[in-house]
């Protein structure tokens, strides 16, 4: 469960009133998430194409995180890096992030892309379009929701559990966050907020530790109103993205019908029903399919920063 924190006197003593902070914290445990938009070039050419000759990736610049790292020591905190496994367009690759910690109170900072959810094996934006699109069809199967969002993501191994589960979690999100308006899917001037060098030991030194930060908040998570559970509360938050990015599957072509064959045969021996099988989809072409991918990348990209900067929640 993310803790939900507005207008606290934490926030106010970072003395970033003025910025918008795309800060996570998850109760019952030691780590605050960071989400940034600034990526390693390669890494951010792979999300967008789903192209590369790499397998491993890390998640900043290198430049940037030796001059980050060599700032951060300096100041007393302790640098390490963590590997996370990700499959997104038939690969399955390595993202290295930094976690940075204050050792007097053990409090720490993961600094991930906003793409990465910890411990998940798709990219978010993959669960976030299953979800829409599973919506904005009408609800009508799990299993085709998982099949196109597959095809468009490159992930065959999704399914409608996954999907399911997904769905869940987004509503339970959603309605203990009081979400009632469209998450943003278009870039704000908060979004670009990038001063890390500072703003890390800023948040680290602001917090004394994460049992005085669940002492001073673990209330409101007690007591917050139950879950609204509501169906459209997924749709209204996801209501801005633009239908079009549903339209992946081809329109059913009018074949003409032969003659019908009216020669009586002998009965055939009686087989067990054969299960059902869902009809092959047709696809639009590579090349729509990959347009339809970065728009909704880039639109996810927007929705999952403002629901940081919000919220103070992963999506998922």
């Amino acid at each position: 469960m993310s803790i939900i924190l507005h207008e606290n006197d934490y926030w106010n003593s970072l003395n970033k009133n003025s910025i918008a902070i795309p800060l996570i914290l998850v109760s019952n445990a030691t780590c605050l998430y960071y989400l940034f938009n600034d990526i390693h070039e390669n890494l951010e050419s792979f999300i967008t194409t789903g192209r590369s000759d790499l397998r491993d990736f890390h998640a900043f610049p290198e430049e940037k995180e030796k001059l980050l790292i060599s700032h951060w020591e300096k100041l007393g905190f302790i640098i390490t890096h963590h590997i996370q496994q990700m499959k997104y367009m038939g690969y399955k690759v390595s993202i290295t992030y930094l976690k940075v910690q204050n050792p007097e109170t053990g409090l720490e900072l993961s600094l991930l892309p906003w793409f990465l959810l910890p411990d998940r094996p798709y990219p978010i934006f993959t669960y976030i379009y299953a979800i829409w699109y599973y919506q904005i069809t009408g609800k009508k199967s799990l299993s085709k929701t998982a099949a196109v969002t597959g095809k468009l993501f490159g992930v065959k191994e999704l399914n409608k559990s996954t999907v399911g589960r997904s769905i869940k979690a987004l509503e339970n999100i959603i309605d203990t966050s009081r979400i009632k308006e469209p998450l943003q899917t278009k870039k704000t001037e908060h979004q670009l907020n990038e001063e890390l060098d500072e703003l890390v030991p800023e948040i680290l030194n602001s917090a004394a530790s994460i049992e005085l930060l669940e002492e001073r908040y673990g209330e409101m998570v007690k007591h917050l109103p139950p879950p609204i559970n509501r169906p459209e509360s997924v749709c209204c938050a996801l209501s801005d993205i633009p239908p079009e990015y549903s339209e992946v599957i081809r329109e059913e072509e009018v074949v003409s019908r032969k003659p019908r064959d009216v020669r009586k045969r002998p009965l055939r021996p009686h087989r067990e029903k054969s299960k059902c099988v869902q009809r092959q989809l047709n696809f639009i072409d590579s090349h729509k399919l990959r347009q339809k991918r970065i728009g909704f990348i880039e639109i996810c990209r927007c929705l999952v920063l403002d629901a940081a900067i919000s919220y103070h929640k992963f999506l998922l």
